[in-house]
């Protein structure tokens, strides 16, 4: 008498064990997919609520404020350097569009006072790929300025939303 294994059961955990593989690459590449997705979502996060963090700051210092279009916001602290936040994209002139698909959240020095003027693209980048208004908002209500920025790289968005009351107004 013989022993060995037939055709037929070789055949059989051949194609067990080719199920089993393909199964545990498609779980596998489910999680790398998942956690390349969450360290891009970790990453625009930290970006933005540093950016927040930095303009809310500002703002909270503030003496003097001003909201245009929802989308710039001029402000001072101390009565003689004026600065602007404002939303900036390369393909837009200023006053921009917002027909581009994202901006860049700038700060810049004004010259001129409180509403004096400035170079559209100057200053630096405080948050890269801010979405455009209405999706994005810089608004003053009272005493009470409204950050909502929102934020896409990818397929990933994240959005932040604060309320800002400046303690010298």
């Amino acid at each position: 008498m013989k022993r060995g294994l037939t055709l037929i059961e070789l055949m059989i955990t051949i194609v067990m064990l080719v199920i089993l593989v393909a199964v545990a690459a498609h779980i596998f590449r489910a999680v790398l997919l998942s956690w390349s997705s969450q360290e891009a979502r970790a990453g625009i996060d930290i970006s933005l609520d540093r950016g927040i963090e930095e303009v809310a700051r500002d703002l909270r210092e503030a003496r003097q404020v001003s909201v245009v279009n929802n989308d710039e916001t001029r402000f001072t602290q101390d009565l003689t350097n004026y600065y602007i936040y404002y939303l900036y994209s390369a393909g837009d002139v200023y006053p921009p569009s917002f027909n581009q698909s994202s901006y860049q959240l700038k700060k810049a020095a004004l010259t001129g006072g409180f509403s004096g003027a400035f170079t559209y693209g100057a200053g630096y980048i405080i948050i890269n790929d801010v979405l455009p208004p209405p999706t994005s908002d810089l608004s003053l209500s009272s005493n009470l300025i409204t950050l909502d920025l929102s934020v896409k790289r990818g397929d990933e968005i994240i959005r932040s939303r604060t309320r800002v009351r400046p303690r010298n107004l």
